[in-house]
C-alpha cells in the first residue's frame, strides 16, 4: 500500500491596496464585505502615505488600506 501523503496545492496570494480619503476607503471595504468577499476585520488599519509617497502618488488626507487573500 503506498503511503498516505497530504500535499497541499501551490497557494498564490492577490493583495489588494485601497488609496484614498479615510471615509472612501471605508466604503470599499463595507461594500466587499456586503458582497461576502471579505470581512471588515480581514483589511489592516488606515495607514497614512507619507508626503513622498510610496510608489502611489497620493495626496494630502490620504490613507493606504490593505488586504491578502490565498486564490
Amino acid at each position: 500500500m503506498p503511503p498516505l501523503t497530504c500535499e497541499l496545492p501551490h497557494r498564490r496570494r492577490l493583495r489588494h491596496y485601497l488609496v484614498g480619503l479615510p471615509e472612501d476607503a471605508q466604503m470599499a471595504i463595507d461594500r466587499l464585505h456586503l458582497l461576502h468577499y471579505a470581512e471588515r476585520f480581514e483589511w489592516t488599519r488606515a495607514l497614512q502615505v507619507p508626503q513622498n509617497g510610496i510608489v502611489i502618488n497620493s495626496r494630502p488626507g490620504e490613507v493606504l488600506r490593505y488586504l491578502h487573500r490565498d486564490v
